[in-house]
């Protein structure tokens, strides 16, 4: 049996699956460049009419200017279920606590590594 076929029996037409991106801004006059591109590139499009949508670019609208740019095309033989551009904060990081020695004693290693 070929792998490509292992595949498409594993994947049946009426699965549903989900597509993750996360995206951390580093440039957002970068972003905004590139979404205002990508907004005057459709049909009848204005510069306010970019304003509008993702704000200007010294202020930008950085969800807006992500769903600009990441919003999905049609996929042949797909139904899109949802599209969601959300700002989530950043989980803070799992900080582990050593065992405290009273003061004075020697600091031993680890019993096992």
């Amino acid at each position: 049996m070929d792998f490509r076929d292992l595949r498409h029996k594993l994947a049946k037409a009426d699965s549903t699956f989900m597509v993750t991106l996360t995206l951390t801004v580093e440039d957002a006059k970068a972003l905004w460049s590139a979404a205002a591109d990508r907004a005057l590139a459709a049909p009848g499009m204005t510069i306010a009419d970019v304003l509008d949508t993702i704000g200007p670019r010294e202020d930008p609208s950085i969800i807006d200017c992500i769903t600009m740019l990441t919003a999905p095309t049609a996929i042949p033989g797909c139904a899109l279920e949802a599209f969601d551009v959300r700002d989530e904060p950043v989980p803070a990081q799992v900080v582990h606590l050593l065992p405290v020695q009273e003061r004075g004693a020697p600091l031993l290693p680890a019993a096992n590594g």
